[in-house]
């Protein structure tokens, strides 16, 4: 029998939704409320972006030295309420989810750039704040966001949407954070927890040392690549990368290359694509001519090596670099300085492979490589991929785009060693070691380079204990890895 319960639980169930959709509707009008005031409400137009989960956490529970709420039994004596113990302790688990993530972004407070490190860090939790319209209404009555992040009071849904929305946050997201904290111009902003959250990136070409900080929160080369929409910027992250020796994930686009002389050669400003291995330089084969009367033919093949890469466009030092690849008699070259500039090839005619043909392999010899017309040339379409890619994953077509061509001997080693040697005179520099020192120097004067620290587990929990004034739950002491959100 029923006895009317099935109906009092839809009723409950109706009377909740009734009551979700009410506080979903106060939420957002507070929300719009609160922008209004501000003259904010282009904060309702934003894009968002849906990066998917990638928080990396599984779904455990921690253990947490917490009270529980309790009940009084018929004795007096209390005993733990057991849905009370078990929301308590999701809510703490969730808690430190957020604080020890981040502690790993942390930098040491030996640095120079500690405090700042720490405002990028509270720039990206407003990021998270401002996007939500509850945790947006609730952050009101906080001053700042290791206000609201303290508070244990905060009850599990709440602290769960807090670790959701920092977990969606992307790529995009880190930069608009850093750009919050270090740029100079002003704009259109919302202030969220104490500190405000611009509408518009800057634009403004920030100091090396930015990288930094976003690499302290997207360890991914690829990633923070599709943030640059500028050859300067490209080149700006690829040198702090290199200069730090910074341990990248490189998924599709590498900086790192197993060539001697690559490093020297991209922290100089040449961003190649790729710098593939050798392949074979000269071939001869024997092949059917497609005629009876004229029997087998020799055929052999000469291949020249290439590399493709965006150089800057305000650099000298790029326009240098080319006009002495220009002069070099082993080196071919094409080049557009921008997307609509005319092409410069030299010589006129740049190509990549070319065949003689000959009766026998004795006679190819005596065949003028000058005179073949089999020949491979670059086409004009060639130098788009040259262009670098860069925001979005879309090609950086305002930059220097040139193709170098090797039609000497040797291997792809051979021609990276002798693009150094250019760059090495355009430095005035004897070496490729001196030419890592005279590229280095100016930013180590500047003070913006910082040896990279590797972040281990037990660092973060040193991380903890300065940013949020204690030790966390002896379950993360014990294994504090993997936490934090990498990428």
């Amino acid at each position: 029998m029923d006895f009317g319960h099935k109906i009092f639980w839809d009723n409950l169930v109706r009377k909740r939704s009734e009551v979700e959709q009410l506080m979903l509707h106060v939420e957002t009008r507070g929300y719009q409320l609160i922008l209004e005031g501000q003259n904010a409400l282009w904060v309702l137009e934003q894009d968002t972006y849906d990066t998917g989960d990638c928080s990396g956490y599984g779904d455990r529970t921690h253990d947490a030295d917490a009270s529980f709420h309790s009940t009084e039994s018929v004795e007096g004596s209390a005993i733990e309420d057991p849905l009370e113990a078990v929301l308590r302790e999701k809510a703490i688990e969730f808690r430190e989810k957020i604080r020890m993530c981040l502690a790993w972004y942390c930098a040491a407070s030996t640095s120079r750039f500690y405090a700042e490190r720490l405002e990028v860090i509270y720039a990206y939790v407003r990021r998270a704040i401002y996007k939500d319209a509850s945790l947006m209404f609730l952050s009101q009555g906080y001053g700042s966001v290791m206000a609201l992040l303290s508070d244990e009071d905060l009850d599990l849904i709440t602290v769960e949407k807090i670790w959701h929305a920092i977990s969606a946050l992307c790529i995009h997201d880190v930069q608009c954070a850093v750009d919050d904290v270090l740029r100079s111009t002003d704009g259109d902003y919302v202030v969220v927890l104490g500190g405000r959250v611009f509408k518009d990136v800057s634009g403004e070409r920030l100091p090396l040392h930015a990288w930094g900080h976003m690499m302290a929160i997207r360890h991914c080369y690829s990633c923070l690549r599709t943030t640059c929409r500028t050859i300067d910027e490209v080149i700006d992250l690829t040198r702090y990368t290199l200069l730090t020796r910074a341990p990248l994930s490189q998924t599709y686009l590498k900086y790192n290359f197993s060539i001697d002389g690559s490093r020297e050669l991209i922290l100089a400003g040449f961003i190649p694509n790729d710098i593939p291995f050798s392949s074979p330089r000269h071939s001869i084969i024997c092949k059917d001519s497609g005629s009876h009367s004229a029997g087998l033919v020799w055929e052999e093949t000469k291949r020249n090596l290439s590399l493709y890469a965006g150089l800057s466009l305000s650099d000298p030092m790029a326009q240098a670099f080319v006009n002495a690849c220009i002069r070099h008699p082993d080196l071919m070259v094409m080049v557009r300085k921008g997307a609509d500039a005319r092409i410069i090839r030299s010589p006129s005619v740049v190509w990549t492979s070319r065949r003689r043909h000959a009766r026998s392999p004795s006679a190819l010899a005596s065949v003028s490589w000058e005179k073949t017309t089999d020949v491979v040339r670059l086409s004009d379409l060639a130098l788009e991929d040259a262009q670098p890619s860069g925001w979005a994953h879309e090609r950086i077509a305002d930059c220097m785009q040139v193709i170098v061509v090797d039609a000497s001997e040797g291997t792809m080693n051979d021609f990276v060693r002798k693009l150094v040697e250019v760059w090495c005179r355009v430095y005035n520099v004897g070496d490729k070691h001196e030419l890592y020192d005279a590229l280095k120097e100016p930013y180590e004067a500047a003070g913006e380079l910082e040896e990279y620290r590797m972040v281990t587990g037990h660092i973060a929990l040193d991380y903890y204990r300065s940013l949020w004034g204690c030790m966390p739950p002896p379950v993360l002491v014990d294994n504090p890895e993997p936490f934090p959100i990498r990428f």
